[in-house]
């Protein structure tokens, strides 16, 4: 029990810019525990959006409301996810060997392509948050993204050096089993097919984790959250264009 709350408070400050806990972000032997926490942060941080919603759902106009809304969502885990996109987004599209891709990943500075997929990411993003009628699905969408992207920590290789590739040394089989009990057991509260939505979102995350690990030879940190905001992308727009189906 304590490795789990510790690596609840690791998971947490990793994942979110909310300072509650004081721990180091990592900490020998609880790194795989804190990767079960991942799919727990997103579903709190899904949880305070859904209730924020909640307050204002009746106030006008709702387009402005839901983009304040997701600004406060970005800005509660600091824009992380988002700039791994941004990082990863010049050498996903650059066409060149291996090597040179390799080398732009690398590049702290953004390049054209980043800015103008990235420029779409978001915009297409935000206008999903907006037409998402169904908020209770946005709990689902925060914590299976961040739930997913321990499958692709797992079972892709790991290409480079940092707290990431501690958190994959750790991360066990029973990491993922435990992970997945706690997922089913708190989004089936909240929607009683809850396991559609964790079952999609590894699929994406494993499908991505298999282009990105086909083009660079693996996954670093910044992918991880390219996954992330990938996944919640393809899953706001499974739940606009399916949630009738679902609801």
């Amino acid at each position: 029990m304590k490795k789990l709350l510790v690596g609840f408070a690791i998971a947490w400050n990793m994942l979110t810019a909310i300072p509650i806990f004081r721990t180091h972000t990592f900490k020998e032997g609880y790194m795989g525990f804190s990767c079960v926490s991942y799919g727990i942060v997103g579903f709190i941080l899904g949880s305070i959006i859904y209730c924020i919603n909640l307050l204002f759902q009746n106030q006008s106009p709702q387009v402005l409301i839901k983009i304040l809304l997701f600004g406060f969502y970005t800005l509660s885990y600091g824009a992380l996810h988002l700039d791994g996109l941004f990082d990863s987004l010049d050498a996903i599209f650059l066409k060149a060997p291996r090597e040179k891709v390799l080398s732009v990943l690398k590049d702290p500075h953004l390049g054209a392509f980043s800015v103008i997929f990235g420029t779409l990411f978001l915009i297409t993003k935000l206008s999903a948050f907006a037409y998402l009628n169904h908020m209770l699905f946005f709990i689902l969408i925060a914590a299976s993204s961040r739930y997913s992207v321990i499958f692709s920590i797992k079972f892709f290789p790991y290409i480079s050096h940092g707290m990431a590739e501690n958190a994959k040394k750790e991360l066990k089989i029973y990491h993922l089993a435990i992970a997945s009990l706690l997922m089913i057991i708190l989004c089936t509260f909240v929607y009683n097919l809850a396991v559609i939505f964790l079952g999609l979102s590894v699929f994406f995350s494993m499908f991505l984790g298999y282009l990105l690990t086909k083009k660079f030879g693996g996954l670093n940190g910044d992918m991880y959250g390219f996954l992330i905001e990938a996944n919640e992308l393809l899953m706001l727009l499974a739940s606009i264009f399916f949630g009738k189906y679902l609801s």
